[in-house]
């Protein structure tokens, strides 16, 4: 009786053993038809180097090309040494997806060139990874917050890219301002946006309506243009502050005001091109309430 039971228990497991045999021969070509990811859309943070992730420099380290600014090529320099570190492609977004035809004058003009430059880029791109190269497209802040790069994701959307999300302008300037940017009285609530652009229907004094939080990237815009919209809707009285240089432990700097009083306290050349504007009763919300 014992030898049946051993032998019965040695069918059970042979049997056991050529399933699993038979799943892993099955599964064993589609692993093997897998090719590794080749590129990645890197961000490395805002203002100083020490605020990159983990898992961007680790990406970068494996890259073989890499396209970024040259002023992240010189932060960074230490980190894409004996890289193959490409600049000079950086603004490529305008009017990309765009049919020329349907363009005039000085804007037809732009297009052209930008098309020509794009499509420079895109070969490079496309000729590393044929050739087996892994390719890192570098960018401040978080890509996809308001990143030049994000076009990139349905260019090569074949290549199957990965994002290496990074810390943002918008991260870095709560940690600046010290405050809990969806604790309020009022609101919960916070909006990211930029200047109005063409086409756009979400414009600032219609975003202002509902009077949450928001949070302006300025981006080259004229100051008093945002503070005039945002006076339409918000009360003067409405806490605003501007984090200049957000990320940079030696040249940070909040202003505090308000709507109607900011105007007073900083002019359009005291910005830098980095500064974001913070506009909300948060600013001033305290759990502890005064008797």
């Amino acid at each position: 009786m014992n030898r049946s039971r051993v032998t019965r228990s040695n069918l059970w497991v042979l049997w056991i053993v050529a399933i699993l045999v038979s799943i892993v021969a099955v599964a064993q070509p589609a692993i093997a038809t897998q090719s590794p990811t080749q590129l990645y859309l890197v961000g490395v943070g805002p203002g100083d180097p020490d605020l990159i992730t983990l898992r961007a420099i680790e990406t970068i380290k494996r890259a073989d090309v890499i396209f970024c600014m040259e002023s992240l090529k010189d932060r960074f320099a230490e980190l894409m040494q004996d890289k193959q570190v490409v600049h000079g492609y950086w603004r490529l977004f305008p009017f990309y997806g765009q049919d020329l035809d349907d363009l005039e004058g000085a804007q037809r003009a732009e297009a052209e060139k930008l098309a020509v430059r794009r499509n420079e880029f895109i070969a490079m791109v496309r000729q590393a990874i044929e050739d087996g190269k892994t390719v890192a497209i570098v960018d401040s802040g978080d890509p996809l917050i308001y990143g030049p790069w994000a076009w990139t994701m349905e260019e090569f959307e074949d290549l199957q890219p990965v994002v290496v999300p990074g810390v943002s302008a918008f991260n870095a300037g709560n940690a600046a301002l010290r405050r809990g940017i969806t604790n309020s009285d009022l609101t919960k609530s916070v909006i990211l946006t930029a200047a109005d652009w063409e086409g756009k229907t979400d414009t600032i004094d219609r975003l202002s309506t509902h009077q949450t939080t928001m949070v302006l990237f300025t981006m080259r815009t004229e100051f008093k243009e945002f503070i005039r919209k945002l006076a339409i809707n918000y009360p003067a009285d409405t806490p605003l502050a501007v984090v200049k240089y957000a990320g940079y432990a030696d040249r940070e700097q909040v202003i505090q005001a308000t709507v109607g009083t900011i105007l007073e306290k900083v002019g359009q050349d005291d910005l830098p091109f980095e500064y974001m504007i913070y506009v909300g009763d948060f600013l001033t919300f305290r759990y502890r309430k005064e008797d």
